[in-house]
């Protein structure tokens, strides 16, 4: 794929470091690994030493590749994209998914880990070219949008584990609340009032029934359909959990309560950000949003991660692939296995974004529910997250579509099943 008038250059980045290699295309290394400061005094020097090299060896192109890990290859990347000492070359930045140059390594053998051989491993992936990712731009209008939209992905997984950590403290508190709960939402504001103002529910249990009915219609606001039903539950409840010993109820109490809290701080900062998401939206008109189901929020996360369509050759297929929406083959011979994993090596944000649209929207389009029910009674497990991911790929046809051309979403008729 490479010449050898072309220089590539692997990177393993770190926050305070990044350890260089440089060979050219014929995989000849041309220096000892350089160890400069990651940051814009140390990626000036660089660029400098870079342009130096190309200009020595009569380089024509120059390759620079790094895991992108976390966000330290970032603002490097950006730097390198703008550097005046590099405009004179034609420059490819090409940021790898870290699990696709750990699989590499292993394919090379027994390799001890150091920085140096780690740097090695990126060059030699970079001169093997066979499914590179997409070059890196820096879409200067997108990264504002992007930073937000990844910031509420990293609040939902906050939210999801909090949750999680949550709910098994209520189980120690009432063992019954999360078998059998007294409200529609264990997570709603009667519930987590209960949860917080009865450190024991045995106080509930002696609490005179009418008592219980008119304090729960209070903290419901009234809204309730039949209050005297959540009394009993919550009554029946507290007779069949278990007993803890007092000392560690009330630690037990505390931690539910400060848990509470912490996810109460969650849904505000979440509130925040999409309203920041929302209104950094107007600076991007689309028509997602004429979908059934899609907002602002989650047009924002689809175009802060595909960008600009053009680098995908505006093809869904590309799309999807770069999203991971697509499971991997397991065939020998004629075995051809059923069960197989979905790929993992695409864009994580965009593939979360575009699974909960596809969630969404087939809750509000009836061609998108009929594809999903379909998906969903082809196979015995994992019908839902296989419906889901199915009915995303199908959505990518028609996001792309409608970025292109910036019309409307409209409607299919679904045949009618009537007959004459």
């Amino acid at each position: 794929m490479f010449a050898s008038t072309d220089l590539l250059v692997g990177v393993d980045v770190h926050r305070r470091t990044n350890v260089v290699q440089v060979m050219d295309g014929q995989g000849q290394v041309l220096t000892l690994p350089l160890r400069l400061a990651n940051n814009h005094a140390g990626t000036s020097e660089l660029s400098a030493r870079l342009a130096e090299m190309a200009r020595a060896g009569h380089f024509n192109a120059i390759h620079i590749a790094a895991e992108a890990t976390g966000n330290y290859w970032l603002p490097f990347f950006c730097q390198l994209e703008q550097s005046p000492d590099l405009a004179a070359y034609p420059l490819t930045l090409y940021p790898f998914n870290p699990k696709v140059i750990h699989n590499f390594r292993q394919s090379l053998g027994d390799w001890d880990k150091t920085d140096d051989l780690d740097t090695a491993v990126i060059t030699e992936r970079l001169r093997f070219g066979r499914k590179l990712p997409y070059p890196f731009h820096m879409e200067e209008r997108l990264l504002p949008l992007r930073t937000l939209t990844r910031y509420r992905t990293h609040l939902i997984g906050e939210l999801v584990r909090v949750k999680s950590y949550t709910l098994s403290l209520v189980y120690l508190q009432a063992s019954e609340y999360t078998v059998d709960p007294a409200f529609a939402d264990i997570f709603g504001h009667t519930s987590q009032t209960v949860l917080k103002e009865f450190p024991s529910l045995e106080t509930i249990a002696a609490m005179p029934f009418d008592d219980l009915v008119e304090w729960l219609d209070v903290q419901g606001k009234r809204r309730f359909a039949q209050p005297e039903d959540n009394a009993r539950r919550l009554q029946r409840i507290a007779q069949d959990s278990y007993r803890l010993p007092d000392d560690w109820l009330a630690s037990v109490h505390t931690a539910l309560s400060l848990s509470l809290r912490h996810l109460t701080s969650l849904q505000q900062l979440l509130t925040r950000t999409d309203t920041a998401i929302a209104d950094e939206m107007g600076h991007f008109p689309n028509s997602l949003t004429t979908i059934p189901g899609i907002g602002p929020v989650i047009a924002a996360g689809i175009i802060a991660e595909i960008g600009d369509l053009a680098r995908f050759d505006f093809n869904e297929a590309k799309v999807a692939s770069f999203a991971g929406l697509k499971w991997s083959q397991h065939q020998s011979a004629d075995f051809v296995a059923e069960d197989t994993h979905l790929k993992r090596t695409g864009s994580d944000y965009l593939r979360y974004y575009l699974c909960e649209a596809a969630q969404l929207v087939r809750m509000h389009d009836a061609e998108y529910q009929a594809f999903y029910q379909k998906k969903y009674h082809e196979v015995r497990s994992h019908q839902h997250k296989r419906a889901i991911v199915l009915t995303a790929r199908k959505l990518v046809r028609l996001i792309v579509r409608l970025l292109t051309t910036n019309e409307p979403f409209r409607a299919r008729q679904l045949p009618s099943d009537k007959t004459c």
